[in-house]
C-alpha cells in the first residue's frame, strides 16, 4: 500500500512539475471568457457612470499639457519661432533614437549594414545649417496615414538584417485630418519638420496639404467633428482614395442630419489642402463627438483592438503598447502622451510603486478602476479589474514574452491580448514587480 501510495505521489508531483514547466512556457495570452468585454462590463455595475463631462475632459487635457511638455496646444503656438528653437527641437528628436552623434550606429538598411554615407546624409538632411534666425510657421493637414520620422529618411533602419517590424527611425503614425505646424524643410526638399499634438518629427511633404492659419485652426479646434471609435476604419474618398483612420481620429463635420455625418476629408492639389465631402452614418465605428468617458467605455474600446498585430510606432497599420492606450483614451477626448514612460505618471491620479512589495503593489492595483495604466520605462498596459478568482487582468499590445522552463528564451507574439498582470517579465519575476506607476483619471 505504501509503495503504491508513493508511486502515486511521485506521479502526482511529476505531473505538477511538468504542468509548471508547460505553464511557464505558455504565452501570457488569455483566451477564455475573461478575454471578452461582456465579462468585464458585467463586473462593473457602475461602469456607465460618466467620469468626466466635457468641461472635465478639457480641464484634464490642460493639466496633462502642463505636466508634460510633449503634449502641445497647437492653437497656442506663436506664429513665429526662432532658428535656435527649431534647432533645439530637431536635435531633441535626433536624440530620441541616439542619432545626435556622428558615430554610425550598428543598424541595417535594406538588409545591409548602414553605411557612413547613408547615416551622414540623413543627418545632413536635417538642414540645420540653413535655419534662419526666425521662421514664420506654416500650416498643414495630414492627407493620408503618414509616418512621423526621427530623421528625414523614408527607408527603415533596423537592429538586424532580417527585421522589417522595428524601425528605429519611426516615431509614430499620424491619421488623416491631423493638423501640424511646419517648422523647417529638409535639405533634399522631401520632408517637413513638424510639430503635432504630441510629437515633433519629420513628415513626408507628399502626405500634407498646406493651408492658411484660419483653415488650419478649424482642424485644431473644429466646431463640430466625428471620432473614429473602431480600432481602425477605412473611408473611401473621391478619386478612388482610401483613407485609413485609427481609433480616436477626429474628423471635422460640415453638417449632421438624421444620424448621417457629412465629413470634411482632407486631400491635396499641387501641395495645397483641398477638402472633399463624404457623408457616412454615425454608427459604432464613427461617433458624433467624443464617446462618454466611462469605465465601461475603457473596457469596450480596449477590446476593439483584441487580436490586432503589434505595430511599432504605428507601423503595420496598427498600434504598439503606448499607441493602444492613447487611442482608447482619445476616443473619449483625453489626450495623453505618446510614449509609455510618460503616460501613467502624467495622469491626474498617480501611484508611485517604488519600494513596494509585490503584495502591496497588487493591493494598490486592486483599488484601481478599469482604464488605469500600468507603466514602466518601456511598456504600458491597461487595467480591466480582478477576475472571479481575484487575479488582476490587463489588456496590452505585447511585442514579446519570456519563458523560463523547457523552452527558455524570448518569444515574439506581436499582438493585442488580455493577460494577467503577473505574467513573467524578462527577469523571471511577476510583471507587476517591474511596474513603476499606476495612473488614472
Amino acid at each position: 500500500m505504501r509503495i503504491r501510495a508513493g508511486k502515486f505521489l511521485l506521479a502526482f508531483f511529476l505531473l505538477a512539475f511538468c504542468w509548471q514547466l508547460s505553464s511557464a512556457d505558455a504565452s501570457p495570452e488569455i483566451t477564455d471568457e475573461r478575454a471578452t468585454p461582456a465579462y468585464w462590463v458585467s463586473r462593473h455595475p457602475e461602469g456607465e457612470r460618466v467620469l468626466l463631462d466635457e468641461a472635465g475632459v478639457k480641464n484634464v487635457n490642460a493639466a496633462l499639457r502642463q505636466h508634460n511638455e510633449t503634449l502641445v496646444d497647437l492653437a497656442a503656438m506663436p506664429e513665429t519661432i526662432t532658428g535656435n528653437e527649431i534647432e533645439r527641437r530637431i536635435e531633441a528628436v535626433q536624440a530620441l533614437g541616439d542619432f545626435d552623434t556622428a558615430s554610425v550606429p550598428s543598424l541595417y538598411k535594406n538588409g545591409a549594414a548602414l553605411t557612413a554615407y547613408s547615416y551622414g546624409f540623413a543627418r545632413k538632411n536635417c538642414n540645420l545649417a540653413s535655419l534662419p534666425q526666425e521662421e514664420h510657421l506654416r500650416y498643414g493637414i495630414v492627407t493620408e496615414r503618414a509616418n512621423l520620422r526621427l530623421l528625414p529618411e523614408a527607408a527603415g533602419w533596423f537592429e538586424s538584417a532580417g527585421d522589417t517590424h522595428y524601425d528605429t527611425l519611426q516615431a509614430t503614425a499620424l491619421d488623416p485630418a491631423e493638423p501640424v505646424a511646419i517648422l523647417a524643410d529638409s535639405y533634399d526638399g522631401k520632408f517637413f519638420f513638424v510639430a503635432s499634438r504630441y510629437y515633433d518629427g519629420w513628415l513626408a511633404k507628399s502626405s500634407l496639404g498646406l493651408t492658411d492659419r484660419d483653415t488650419w485652426l478649424g482642424y485644431v479646434q473644429p466646431a463640430d467633428f466625428a471620432v473614429v471609435t473602431a480600432n481602425k476604419k477605412r473611408i473611401a474618398a473621391p478619386g478612388g482614395r482610401s483613407l485609413l483612420f485609427q481609433m480616436g481620429a477626429k474628423i471635422p463635420v460640415r453638417s449632421a442630419e438624421s444620424g448621417r455625418l457629412q465629413l470634411r476629408l482632407p486631400g491635396a492639389e499641387a501641395g495645397n489642402l483641398r477638402e472633399e465631402l463624404v457623408t457616412l452614418p454615425a454608427d459604432d465605428t464613427l461617433h458624433h463627438g467624443f464617446l462618454p468617458c466611462t469605465e465601461n467605455n475603457f473596457i469596450r474600446q480596449g477590446f476593439r483592438f483584441l487580436g490586432d498585430v503589434y505595430g511599432w510606432g504605428g507601423l503595420d497599420d496598427s498600434v504598439d503598447c503606448s499607441a493602444f492606450v492613447a487611442d482608447v483614451y482619445r476616443s473619449m477626448g483625453v489626450e495623453i502622451p505618446r510614449d509609455a514612460d510618460q503616460q501613467a505618471k502624467s495622469m491626474p491620479d498617480v501611484t508611485d510603486l517604488s519600494g513596494m512589495s509585490e503584495e502591496e503593489r497588487l493591493a494598490a492595483l486592486s483599488r484601481c478602476r478599469p482604464g488605469t495604466l500600468l507603466a514602466n520605462n518601456t511598456h504600458v498596459m491597461m487595467y480591466l479589474g480582478e477576475d472571479a478568482d481575484g487575479t488582476p487582468i490587463v489588456l496590452q499590445s505585447m511585442s514579446s514574452w519570456f519563458s523560463f522552463g523547457s523552452d527558455y528564451g524570448k518569444h515574439y507574439l506581436r499582438k493585442v491580448i488580455a493577460s494577467t498582470a503577473t505574467f513573467l517579465n524578462a527577469s523571471g519575476n511577476p510583471y507587476i514587480d517591474g511596474v513603476h506607476y499606476l495612473g488614472s483619471l
